[in-house]
């Protein structure tokens, strides 16, 4: 048919270009764009010391502006263009994390799974005072709440987490870690630790991740890494208190000012309004007494993650106990059930086993 219609023209490729051009970004608006992206680099006003650097911050400045800004993915591209991003690497071949059953959690609400980690320790400039960083997350929202001390032991630890827990709201699973700070004595391995004790008084389950695995704990290792830049990497820090004021900046500009692509670019804070969640605040009277003797309630638990060993077993505190050799380098969910004086073990969600076990506290 193009042959008779247009002769041995007709028989010619035709051009696969689009016959509309997309519409091009007003210049003004992007101008406004390259603009933010400097401003936001140079951190040299308040309102950019904490500022984050990318598409989806610098999409909601615009809307605050009253712009009316393209696509985050437009965004990203004004920014290659301009060379004030590298553009994204081709995709390289990676060794997938094989997750045999990994025993992960549906969180679809704030206050149902935090996840805890402990950085340091970092120096200020011109001293050699150890600094740690006790660091917390809600996984659904992204709240996080931040303290600071000068070590690492288990009861400045609980003392930092009870001050956190008055102002973002106990949750329902805490989850972190081995480290002995969190879980207590090798030598002892049926004893809680001051951490556990802590959980078990406020009725959450503690949720201990596998060993060696820190990309577990995901939510907050990604904060972590935020927090070192633009706090611990920048700032001139002299003395402890300017520390401490920087740190809460740090936690209410986190909070308040930066959005998150999996909150469809809400603040923690606009995303909790938007579903009516009410945090439930840790009393400000509550103290932990030390030594700290708790009565576990029916509901008290503490889990563990794992992935079971070629020869069947796992270790849970430096104790063995044998699952099963035909489910080698599945995962399990252990689960100390502190009342009932019993260890289960869960795989795919079902119970597989169960050992006598009584935690002292």
């Amino acid at each position: 048919i193009w042959y008779e219609l247009y002769g041995l023209d007709g028989l010619k490729d035709l051009s696969r270009a689009p016959h509309h051009q997309a519409e091009q970004t007003d210049e003004t608006v992007e101008m406004a764009i390259v603009n933010s992206r400097i401003l936001r680099e140079r951190r040299d006003r308040d309102e950019t010391k904490y500022a984050l650097i990318g598409a989806v911050a610098i999409h909601k400045e615009l809307q605050a502006l009253g712009y009316t800004p393209p696509c985050v993915k437009t965004i990203h591209n004004i920014l290659v263009r301009h060379g004030l991003i590298a553009p994204n690497p081709a995709p390289q071949s990676v060794r997938e994390v094989i997750d045999r059953h990994y025993p992960a959690f549906e969180v679809n609400q704030p206050g149902q799974l935090q996840q805890l980690d402990l950085v340091g320790p970092r120096y200020l400039q011109g001293s050699s005072q150890k600094y740690y960083f006790y660091n917390l997350r809600d996984v659904c929202s992204r709240r996080i709440a931040i303290e600071v001390g000068k070590n690492h032991q288990a009861q400045t630890i609980c003392t930092a987490l009870i001050r956190a827990w008055q102002r973002m709201g106990l949750p329902t699973m805490l989850q972190h870690d081995n480290a002995l700070e969190f879980r207590g004595s090798n030598q002892h391995p049926r004893t809680a630790g001051l951490l556990t004790k802590l959980c078990i008084a406020l009725q959450i389950e503690s949720v201990f991740v596998p060993a060696r695995e820190p990309y577990r704990n995901g939510t907050i290792e990604n904060f972590n890494g935020l927090f070192q830049r633009l706090v611990l990497q920048t700032q001139h820090i002299a003395h402890f208190a300017y520390l401490q004021h920087e740190v809460a900046a740090f936690e209410l500009v986190a909070n308040t000012q930066h959005p998150h692509v999996p909150l469809n670019g809400k603040t923690s804070a606009e995303y909790e309004q938007s579903v009516k969640f009410k945090a439930s605040l840790l009393a400000r009277d509550f103290k932990l007494r030390t030594p700290c003797h708790v009565t576990p309630t029916r509901e008290a638990n503490v889990s563990f993650i794992y992935r079971i060993r070629p020869s069947g077993k796992i270790t849970i505190a430096s104790e063995r106990f044998p699952i099963d050799p035909d489910l080698a380098w599945d995962y399990i969910y252990a689960t100390i059930c502190v009342k009932e004086h019993v260890l289960k073990i869960y795989h795919q969600g079902e119970i597989i086993k169960t050992f006598p076990y009584t935690l002292e506290l």
